[in-house]
């Protein structure tokens, strides 16, 4: 009979994946929370606010995220791993203060700036107040997935990221004192110091030379990064930044509503990324490029097989998905979600491998990659939108952005492992897609003149997983290798 057997890296993918998930489900809710107490335009500048101080943080904490991480796991010596931590807090450190520095002194002109009124000034300090709460966390957090210590890693983010933030949301949303909200959420970081702190006692007090020598391996590596963590999170930023520029603070609402589908099929995956940076840096550090090998090529075109059918399936049911989420006074954000659904796939490709480039290419090909569909959206967004395509247009030229990210990320792997194209099955994915949405946009109609938008949506999810399972099941019959790969790593065959 079968049993299962999880493997200590799929039980880390796992746990991590139900954390990511638990916290976007507690977003969905602090999303809801706030939309409906605050309205529109003050969920407008919350959600920019957010969306802003998300494309701060790879320069506050100079994407130490990803090489603190990368360092932690490629070495066994504790007073090493203890100069990398103290290294990371110097220059995390040093960063946060001249950022905020030049905040505080022109606040009240980047506040105008930002919010187009001076009533947000207070929010604008506030947020820098959770910034600094936010670099704190990322130190502390990335020190745990460079151990491989994945339950604290995620026990602390369920507590600092998704219930402190869900209980705030629900207590101070009709309040409609967005500083309050903002300056509580960001208190709720700063408990991450308690750990980093214990991290700190644990590990043996690091020599200045010590100190600096790590210092200089971080920097050397982390550097070429922090473009990509600042121009990625640009990316999510551009089209709400603009939209409240040119369009207003409810438009900016409405934009950051349409991303949010790309939060929730994130969360999915993410977990993956979190684990594999300091997994594929051990495997590398022990010599076994052949074995990656394999296993890079099996992700790519999982990512091509099962991000098709997440991106028609989604864009399918994305009206009532807004409908049931938040009420009919955001149906405005309809539009822009089913526009953005479209690069979805490409940009789930690109979060599945960003940290696999990372650990396997010391040179920021991410970077790169990020540099050049960052110019390209923002070209065409200014287009767009100056020749009247409005919100429409913000959300065309975003999904433009997106997916020539996650082309450029996909082939560069293609390329460097040389993937042959036969292994994706195109012609029998495609057809398989097509007749699947088929059967859904003619059932749809259907249930819709029996049933409420609610039931509706829950019929549809049912109906999803039935046809995702038949999906799965024609990759079995295919023998398709990543599927039977992971169905060896998940169950055991015992007598």
């Amino acid at each position: 009979m079968a049993k299962i057997k999880l493997s200590p890296f799929l039980k880390n993918i796992l746990t991590t994946t139900v954390t990511s998930l638990i916290s976007i489900i507690s977003l969905i809710f602090i999303m809801r929370f706030l939309a409906k107490g605050l309205g529109p335009e003050e969920f407008g500048a919350y959600s920019l606010a957010r969306r802003i101080i998300s494309n701060i943080i790879p320069i506050a904490a100079l994407s130490l995220n990803i090489s603190l991480a990368r360092f932690i796991a490629m070495t066994e010596r504790k007073d090493q791993r203890g100069s990398y931590v103290v290294s990371s807090i110097i220059s995390t450190g040093a960063a946060l203060s001249l950022l905020v520095i030049i905040a505080v002194s022109a606040g009240p002109q980047l506040s105008f700036l930002i919010f187009h009124s001076h009533e947000y000034l207070s929010l604008y300090y506030a947020s820098l107040f959770l910034l600094a709460g936010c670099c704190i966390f990322t130190i502390t957090y990335a020190y745990f997935r460079g151990m491989q210590k994945f339950n604290t890693a995620n026990s602390l983010q369920l507590v600092l990221m998704a219930f402190i933030p869900l209980i705030i949301s629900y207590f101070f949303a009709s309040r409609k004192n967005l500083s309050l909200i903002m300056f509580l959420m960001g208190l709720a970081f700063y408990l991450s110091l308690i750990p980093l702190v214990l991290i700190i006692r644990e590990t043996k007090l690091p020599r200045l030379s010590d100190i600096k020598s790590s210092m200089k391996q971080l920097l050397k590596y982390t550097l070429p990064r922090v473009p990509a963590g600042f121009i990625s999170a640009g990316l999510l930023t551009l089209g709400p930044f603009l939209a409240g520029l040119i369009l207003g603070l409810e438009e900016a609402g409405y934009f950051v509503i349409g991303q949010s589908v790309f939060r929730v099929m994130e969360s999915a995956i993410v977990g993956f990324g979190l684990v594999a940076l300091p997994k594929v840096s051990q495997l590398l550090s022990e010599d076994r490029a052949g074995f990656l090998k394999s296993k890079i090529e099996d992700m790519l075109v999982m990512i091509f097989q099962l991000g098709l059918f997440a991106t028609i399936h989604t864009f399918i049911w994305s009206k009532e998905i807004v409908l049931v989420w938040l009420g009919s006074e955001y149906v405005e954000a309809v539009s822009v979600m089913q526009i953005l659904i479209i690069s979805m796939a490409p940009y789930l490709g690109y979060v599945i491998l960003r940290s696999i480039i990372d650990a396997v290419e010391f040179r920021a090909i991410n970077t790169l990659n990020l540099f050049v569909s960052f110019v390209i959206a923002a070209v065409a967004s200014i287009i767009f939108v100056y020749t009247g395509f409005g919100i429409t247009g913000l959300a065309i030229a975003t999904t433009i952005g997106y997916v020539i990210l996650g082309v450029m990320t996909c082939f560069y792997l293609i390329r460097r492992y040389k993937t042959s194209l036969k292994h994706f099955m195109f012609l029998w994915v495609i057809s398989l897609n097509i007749l699947s949405a088929g059967f859904v946009l003619l059932v749809k109609p259907l249930l819709a003149s029996y049933l409420n938008l609610s039931n509706l949506l829950i019929a549809g999810f049912i109906i999803e997983c039935v046809l995702f399972l038949c999906y799965l099941y024609f990759f079995h019959k295919k023998g398709i290798r990543w599927f039977s790969e992971l169905r060896k790593r998940i169950f055991s065959e015992t007598n």
